[in-house]
């Protein structure tokens, strides 16, 4: 039957299509809100914020720009592909005929049009060697992430500190005077590839611009992955999961804003990593969460019973 077309849904498209808008709109407001707090914030100064803001207004918020543009390209698609099925099914070619939706495109016997996810294998597909060892890595710098996020924000909120815990300067000068926090600091740069704060080299230097520009990748390759993960979810229809990626996507972002902003990004994001590939802490949150569900679900049933018995003991 080579070249016969199976039919789509039409209101699925538009729904999936609409979706995507949304998506793409979201990642753009939020891309116009972290670049209005980096590059109008007073009380972040100093050739680092500078630097930061060259690489955030060059590099990063393109790859978020980017992104939402891929998923608004796609809701137009869509949009399209919804419309030319509508026109063909109008013009008498009966619900067999779809627009550009091949039979074996989709799984045997459904009638479903396969999307294959955008992107090479090595990237796109979450079991690849290349994302194995990727996220072996993120597991791994999940620890140090969390211990010295964790440290600073429970030091600064401190009744001595908690009056500078939204300046950034004086995060700083904390880190640079607790022993603990130069600890557990340097320990979590040296897996965020940042050797050059470990070795505390020149700012002017060739080394310390190379080695600042690798950490710096390893951050971007992140959020652009879990950026791939949302846009192609999202064109399979997995909505749960599209909205999953696009979060870490956002705390992998933020993790580049100054602290604390940056701080609570970067254990929100280490401790995804540890949710994502330790099972027992996946299970366990699961297991909790659902318990809470069903708590709260009784706990509105016997509301909803107390209420009823006492209307009908007072007969209303």
């Amino acid at each position: 039957m080579a070249g016969n077309l199976w039919g789509a849904d039409v209101a699925q498209l538009r729904t999936l299509a609409q979706q995507l808008g949304k998506v793409s709109d979201s990642l753009l407001q939020q891309s116009s809100q972290l670049s209005n707090q980096i590059n109008n914030n007073p009380s972040w100064k100093g050739q680092d914020a500078a630097k930061f803001r060259s690489d955030w207004n060059g590099t990063h918020r393109a790859l978020i720009q980017q992104t939402a543009s891929a998923l608004k390209q796609q809701s137009k698609r869509l949009l399209e592909n919804a419309n030319e099925q509508e026109k063909a099914s109008h013009s008498g070619g009966g619900p067999g005929v779809s627009a550009g939706v091949p039979e074996s495109g989709g799984p045997a016997g459904s009638g479903q049009p396969r999307i294959d996810p955008w992107g090479p294998d090595w990237l796109a597909d979450p079991d690849s060697p290349f994302r194995d060892g990727w996220d072996i890595y993120s597991l791994t710098k999940a620890f140090p992430n969390l211990r010295a996020g964790l440290f600073d924000i429970g030091a600064m909120l401190h009744k001595s500190r908690i009056g500078d815990f939204m300046d950034p300067a004086a995060w700083r000068a904390f880190q640079n005077s607790n022993e603990f926090s130069k600890f557990f600091n340097m320990s979590n740069s040296l897996f965020e590839g940042k050797f050059h704060e470990v070795l505390n080299l020149a700012d002017d230097t060739k080394a310390f611009k190379v080695i600042d520009g690798f950490s710096k990748g390893l951050g971007v390759i992140g959020v652009g992955l879990d950026g791939l993960d949302a846009y192609n979810n999202f064109q399979e229809g997995d909505y749960g999961s599209a909205a999953y990626s696009t979060t870490k996507a956002l705390l992998g972002a933020g993790s580049f804003l100054p602290p604390p902003a940056g701080t609570a990004c970067m254990v929100a994001s280490g401790a995804l990593a540890l949710y994502d590939n330790v099972p027992v802490i996946h299970d366990s949150v699961n297991y909790v969460g659902g318990k809470i569900a069903d708590g709260a679900e009784a706990v509105g049933d016997a509301v909803s019973d107390g209420a009823e018995a006492v209307g009908d003991f007072f007969g209303f």
